[in-house]
Parts: structure tokens; sequence; C-alpha cells
């Protein structure tokens, strides 16, 4: 009988040890938004083409062109393309455009959004 009491009394003891503790206040969450950091890009060169002299062999033409070459005291080397050459080269270098248009758009689109970030 004294363990039961005993046991009862642990249990009341237990139950209300805790009330007497203050209740706990109800947590408060506050959220604020993060600051994004400033997206800072280099600035791209300016591009300037150098000039650029084109001459186009043929077979009659040939003998004449490498006699002006030989009299303005130039070296004698030619690099040559066929007319698919060149063809590949035109649009490869149309690619070249394109691709650096789409990427100058994708850096404006960032200005854009860091600037409209900024101001609010």
């Amino acid at each position: 009988m004294k363990n039961s009491i005993l046991i009862v009394l642990m249990a009341l003891l237990a139950l209300t040890g805790c009330s007497s503790l203050k209740v706990p206040q109800i947590l408060k969450v506050e959220t604020a938004p993060i600051e994004k950091h400033s997206l800072k890009l280099p600035k791209v060169d300016q591009y300037d083409a150098r000039p650029l002299e084109w001459i186009v062999l043929t077979p009659e033409n040939v003998e004449e062109v490498f006699a002006k070459l030989k009299d303005s005291n130039t070296d004698l080397v030619l690099f040559a393309v066929t007319d698919d050459g060149y063809q590949n080269l035109s649009l490869n270098m149309a690619d070249i455009i394109k691709l650096v248009k789409q990427q100058k758009s994708i850096i404006a689109a960032y200005e854009k959004y860091l600037d409209n970030e900024e101001a609010q």
C-alpha cells in the first residue's frame, strides 16, 4: 500500500510540477527580405575591325596578282578558301554576331532586373 501511495504522489507531483512554471508566450516570427548583392558585370571591349584586303584569284589574274605582290615587296603567302568555304566562313560570322547579340540582351535583362530591385 505504501508503494501505491508513493507512486500516486510521484505521478501527481510529476503532473503538477510543470504547472508552476510560466506559461510559454506565443512565438512571433518576423521575416524581412534579404538584400540582393548587385551584379557587377565587366564592361565589354569595343570591337574595332582592322583593315583587311581581300584578293580574289582566278586563273586569268593569278600572274598579275603575284607580280603586284612581288613589286610591293610583300611576302608571297596566300590563304585560300573555296566558294563553299567562303559561304561557311560568312555563315560562321553571322552565327557569332547572333550569339553576341543574345549575350547583350541577357546582360541588359540582368541590368534592368537589378535596377528595378535597387529602386524598390
